[in-house]
């Protein structure tokens, strides 16, 4: 398929792929642009979007009908609307695609009847394109697989220019329509592609069906190119935005770093905490080098060959921790599945040398996942004890496919297992990121998987993209809903817990208490 996006000479449609985005923001400039288009200012364009939870109101308000007070849907981060489209009640979140064409439906020949039946046209060749078989309904816009609903239509027309548009279920959490009566119909059941089919699809590769679609059932694909744009406005939510880093601490840091020649998952893996961790005298070393044997998609660490361990790189660590007064090192590495034992003899070197000119030093590994010599491994170590032992359960199992190459769900909750049944007193520490499309029923899922292995430690954090060949970011999680999961993983037992939108796998790991 050709991309999309290399198709640049100026045509009479143009699609603004406005990521994920707030409603109200999006509402007022498919509002801007209808007028726009109204004085023939524009070419037809199609906003192509991905909402944070909203609840939105249409224009016959028989059909609105919420389930929930809207106290409660803001205490749950859900935005509550009121649109002038068509229908009634419905509900957007990150997973679902939502197009807003802007289009003169005069200039094209249509009357609303048409239009919507090209909508549901489009839709319905989209979903079969993604393996569901999708029909319509005489008298209920929208596309359902047999009596379940997975797409939406609410338009308006003004002047013959059409706002408003389709939403259709990707891979989208669907418990929000519980706090909803869809469109005003009693009983009804929502579904989505993913949970058809039980496959997630990269929303990029959808875009690009859809755009293709849509040239299709308007205009003349063979005579028709495109203009793609990405919406300019910073992505980034206010609560992820940082001050550059600078200080006398954190340049000494980084002149301790590079003078012993030591990596750090803070570079290579661009982690956004690096500036204030250093700035606290604190770094998490990168030990057996800086190339990987696997390539997950949320990492940007290089994979490729890696060498053979470095034997100097224990007495270097060790030097490390003299010059910047370290008390607590937090040691990990890449994956080596080349190694026979994956690395944990270098990892027990490293240890015990440090151990040896610094006594008193507490150590955090966070390891790998040890593919093939997970026994070996857990034996090899328990010559370095004591240490917290952590390793990142990362995701969801559902998205271990699309971001965790090589990684097996229930390889790392046994690996914890065997940590914790084997190494007497010590604390176990596992990770997730939020923010890769997870459910919220899938994450809570995985607090309890970790919990019954015994994993005594968790942080939660928002998944960043850190380099440009890395997953697209779903969903920016909010702070308040990291507050939840805090909660949430308390209430489960967790000894120690950090969750909030910066939190990291050794963030602040140093502190013992953080209930």
């Amino acid at each position: 398929m050709k991309s999309i996006a290399e198709k640049t000479k100026s045509y009479p449609l143009s699609f603004i792929d406005c990521g994920l985005s707030n409603y109200r923001e999006i509402l007022q400039l498919q509002q801007e642009m209808q007028e726009k288009k109204r004085q023939n200012e524009i070419p037809d364009t199609v906003l192509i979007v991905e909402h944070t939870p909203v609840i939105t109101l249409g224009a016959r308000q028989s059909a609105n009908k919420l389930k929930a007070s809207c106290d409660e849907l803001a205490e749950r981060n859900i935005d509550v609307v009121e649109s002038r489209r068509g229908g009634g009640t419905t509900a957007h979140n990150p997973g679902q695609l939502v197009f807003y064409p802007i289009l003169n439906l005069k200039q094209l020949g249509l009357d609303i009847s048409a239009y919507i039946r090209k909508l549901e046209e489009i839709g319905i060749k989209l979903l079969e394109q993604l393996g569901v078989s999708a029909e319509r309904q005489k008298g209920f816009p929208g596309l359902w697989v047999k009596n379940k609903k997975i797409a939406s239509i609410g338009v308006r027309v003004s002047k013959f220019v059409t706002y408003h548009g389709m939403a259709i279920n990707i891979q989208n959490d669907l418990s929000i329509f519980d706090f909803i009566i869809p469109c005003g119909m009693e009983n009804i059941e929502m579904t989505s592609v993913l949970k058809e089919t039980g496959k997630r699809h990269p929303m990029n590769q959808v875009k690009e069906k859809l755009n293709e679609l849509l040239i299709k059932h308007f205009y003349n694909e063979h005579t028709f190119q495109p203009i793609v744009r990405h919406n300019t406005k910073s992505k980034l939510p206010p609560w992820l935005r940082r001050p550059l880093p600078a200080g006398e601490t954190f340049h000494h840091t980084v002149q301790v770093l590079s003078s012993l020649g030591l990596e750090t998952i803070c570079n290579s893996a661009n982690c956004p905490n690096r500036g204030q961790c250093w700035e606290r005298g604190t770094a998490t070393v990168l030990i057996l080098g800086n190339i990987c044997t696997r390539n997950c998609k949320f990492c940007s660490v290089a994979v490729g060959k890696p060498a053979l361990p470095d034997p100097t790189e224990p007495a270097r660590l060790a030097e490390m921790t003299k010059q910047m007064d370290l008390k607590y090192l937090v040691i990990t590495s890449v994956n080596r599945d080349d190694l026979p034992d994956g690395g944990a003899s270098h990892f027990r070197d490293c240890i015990n040398e440090v151990r040896q000119q610094r006594p008193d030093m507490k150590f955090e590994l966070l390891t790998p996942d040890f593919r093939n010599c997970q026994a070996k491994a857990i034996k090899i170590l328990s010559d370095a004890l004591p240490f917290v032992f952590a390793h990142n359960i990362e995701t969801v199992p559902s998205l271990y496919p699309i971001a965790r190459a090589g990684g097996d769900y229930q390889r790392s909750l046994n690996l914890l297992k065997l940590a914790k049944k084997n190494y007497d007193k010590i604390q176990t520490k596992s990770s997730i990121m939020l923010g890769l499309g997870e459910t919220d029923t899938e994450i809570e899922q995985v607090l309890k998987d970790l919990r019954n292995v015994g994993c005594d430690r968790i942080t939660i954090g928002q998944y960043l993209k850190p380099s440009k060949g890395s997953l697209e970011v779903i969903q920016y999680i909010p702070p308040a809903k990291f507050d939840f999961w805090r909660q949430k993983a308390i209430e489960m037992g967790f000894s120690w817990v950090i969750s909030s939108p910066f939190a990291r796998s050794s963030y602040f790991a140093e502190q013992e208490n953080l209930l």
